[in-house]
């Protein structure tokens, strides 16, 4: 029987910035083909696309979060990536701004794209992602 929830497994970061469309909700997906991965990759841009293109999807699942993080987007980064039934549960910390720095208040959305080895993953593959934030 395998375990409910497994510790945080390697990723990649492979490509990030700013996405297309309205700000919703911190949203995760999983693509663990071409075919999967366009139900997203539009959303990317043009650097999003050209990263969906360079994974080798026969090694590694592709995972996509998107946030309305707008200008503070810098100061979110993955801390961690792990298996719990069929999702891969991505968790996102905020840091807090330096003191005295200032920063722009606009939201719109954004996004990353990580490559999880499939290697490093339970059979079934997990086919969606929970994202959750953590502020620092």
């Amino acid at each position: 029987m395998a375990a409910s929830a497994s510790p945080s497994i390697n990723w990649r970061l492979v490509a990030h910035g700013n996405a297309g469309g309205v700000a919703d909700p911190l949203v995760g997906y999983v693509a663990l083909d071409r075919p999967s991965a366009a139900a997203f990759a539009a959303r990317t841009g043009t650097t999003g696309l050209q990263a969906v293109r360079r994974v080798d999807f026969a090694r590694d699942a592709l995972v996509a979060v998107f946030g309305p993080f707008g200008c503070k987007d810098a100061r979110v980064e993955v801390d961690s990536v792990a298996q719990r039934r069929g999702a891969l549960a991505v968790r996102l910390r905020e840091r807090r701004p330096a003191p005295g720095t200032a920063e722009c208040m606009a939201i719109f959305e954004t996004f990353r794209l990580l490559t999880v080895p499939k290697a490093v993953l339970q059979k079934p593959y997990p086919t969606r992602a929970t994202v959750t934030l953590a502020r620092a």
